[in-house]
């Protein structure tokens, strides 16, 4: 039954499955004062029989359509949750994306500095040979943040 419901559209089903349950109760109810009329008291038993049957029918769909519904809505909720959280990530990455772009900039920035500073300095480093104390305080400037 539930696998139909994949198929059929919802208006469908629940129509199906209100029509049994109201056949069971109505037809309990006729069968049981069918069954009080003495010429056709056999039908009426009948008749209750297997509307009883049908009633018992009819409340498992209902169940189970109610189920599967409430499934179905916890479902749509988690998917509009969902979609919200997507929302939100997107937002979170282009807010990281920007934060990422200004932290490279200032990278560079600071790269374009520190070379500027050795060159200044390049002379008094080859000079000797040596490494100069200079050279050791702008590669130690260049290693922090």
């Amino acid at each position: 039954m539930w696998l139909l419901m994949a198929f059929l559209p919802d208006w469908l089903i629940n129509y199906f499955v209100h029509i049994i349950f109201a056949i069971g109760v109505i037809g309990t109810f006729g069968g049981k004062i069918l069954s009080k009329i003495p010429f056709i008291s056999t039908y009426g038993n009948i008749i209750k029989g297997v509307s009883i049957v049908f009633l018992i029918l009819g409340i498992y769909l209902e169940g189970g359509l109610g189920n599967e519904n409430s499934w179905r809505k916890k479902v749509a909720d988690l998917q509009a949750k969902i979609a919200i959280a997507e929302q939100q990530s997107k937002d979170a990455n282009v807010k990281l994306d920007q934060a990422l772009k200004e932290k490279t900039k200032v990278v560079k920035e600071k790269q374009i500095v520190i070379q500027e500073r050795i060159k200044e300095v390049e002379k008094r480093i080859d000079a000797e040979c040596k490494v100069d104390s200079e050279a050791v305080k702008i590669l130690n400037d260049a290693a922090k943040k």
